[in-house]
């Protein structure tokens, strides 16, 4: 892919934001838990079964994405992507049945995967060199963040405009979804019309199949998966633990998790980028992150009667988590991944990596609505069993990649 560095830099900034906002809304639990229960009459359950229902369909979306992003060209991909999800959020604005909230959510899982991530993976790994992978991936976090955050603390503004949940909430889906029609013109006047030289090369040379027989395809799948069940573990439920466990009120909350979800992973993302771009083996870095996000897990537990400590200490997971997520894509080369591959290989990788979408908000809702200590309690156990699973395969990663260099490069 041939481009300026302005106009790379103009692109990578304008798909990042895309990106960062299209998420917003079917994951908008993460930042208003609370306020989502309230406007939607749901209980702690039913919201998590509508997220174990964007995350199963999503599986199956991400390897459809795969197979579309070599046919498709990338503008089509992601103006339909923001357009169905503007659709969909318009619908959710109504306000309609819990029965309607489960197609709405079905459509956010097509439109925010099938149609829209494996065309960001290729466009974003296309912009640069093996030696720019993990600075593109931090910078193209960071800049998602940034969208998120100033979006975050714009709806809690909205929020205190209105006397009561409903009218703020739907407020806030309105201009998302303003926001996500502009962008899809954006999208369509923008990105590339038609599919490359190299996405030739790829349909001819790559699939599905040939993804399918690739170690290292499995090996980042399973790791990202690993990391993505530690990182979903924090960013879903640190805001109601917040309210629920250490008893600040909703806008202190709201607050936090804004903090915790969009706004360290601007700085981190970045810092992550440039940081593990230094290191010799990128998957080193990574055990050594993770190392930290294990450690604080554990740790969470015996914190619930010192406020400020849990509060910091889940910043401190949030922050290592999310600076680990800007990240953990640059590891395909590592992997031994080609990367005329890209386009098939995310696809696969995705449809392992965010399984735990599929059940983590079903099994959490099920276990605070049991016990709300406890199911806490639960949580953070299986967050740190996460961070040590994403560090054994980090180091299996690394192992094969020694062995295919020679013993001058190692």
């Amino acid at each position: 892919m041939e481009l300026t560095k302005t106009k790379r830099n103009f692109l990578v900034t304008l798909l990042s934001f895309m990106v960062g906002m299209i998420y917003f809304i079917p994951y908008i639990r993460i930042s208003f838990y609370d306020q989502t229960i309230a406007a939607l009459r749901l209980t702690n359950a039913q919201l998590g079964y509508l997220g174990s229902i964007y995350g199963t369909l999503a599986i199956f979306c991400y390897a459809i994405g795969g197979v579309l992003a070599q046919k498709v060209s990338p503008r089509l991909l992601i103006a339909v992507s923001l357009a169905g999800t503007g659709a969909a959020t318009l619908w959710q604005a109504s306000y309609p049945s819990y029965g309607s909230l489960m197609v709405i959510f079905a459509l956010y899982a097509f439109f925010t995967t099938a149609t829209l991530w494996s065309p960001y993976i290729t466009l974003m790994r296309g912009f640069g060199s093996d030696a720019e992978q993990g600075r593109l991936f931090g910078i193209s976090e960071a800049l998602r963040s940034i969208v998120s955050s100033v979006v975050g603390f714009l709806f809690i503004w909205i929020f205190s405009l209105f006397s009561n949940e409903m009218g703020g909430y739907r407020a806030i889906l309105l201009i998302a979804a303003g926001i996500y029609f502009v962008f899809a013109a954006l999208a369509f006047v923008f990105f590339p019309s038609s599919v490359k030289a190299e996405k030739k090369e790829a349909t001819q040379k790559g699939s599905i199949m040939a993804a399918l027989r690739l170690p290292g395809v499995w090996l980042v799948g399973l790791f990202i998966f690993f990391c993505y069940a530690l990182n979903c573990g924090g960013a879903y439920y640190f805001g109601t633990y917040t309210t629920q466990v250490l008893h600040t009120s909703e806008a202190v909350s709201s607050s936090l998790q804004i903090l915790r979800t969009y706004i360290l992973a601007i700085g981190l993302g970045i810092v992550g980028g440039v940081v593990i771009d230094k290191f010799r083996y990128r998957s080193r870095f990574l055990i050594l992150s993770l190392a930290g996000a294990t450690a604080a897990s554990a740790l969470l537990p015996f914190l619930s009667g010192q406020i400020w400590v849990a509060i910091v200490v889940s910043v401190l997971i949030s922050g290592i988590n999310y600076m680990i997520k800007s990240v953990y894509y640059s590891i395909m080369d590592e992997a031994l991944i080609p990367r005329n591959l890209t386009g098939a290989a995310s696809g696969v990788i995705a449809f392992l990596a965010y399984v735990p979408d599929a059940f983590i908000t079903a099994m959490v809702g099920v276990w605070l609505d049991q016990d709300m200590i406890g199911g806490f309690h639960k949580l953070f156990a299986f967050m740190a069993f996460c961070g040590v699973a994403a560090m054994i395969l980090a180091a299996i990663i690394n192992k094969r990649y020694l062995k295919s260099v020679s013993p001058e490069k190692q």
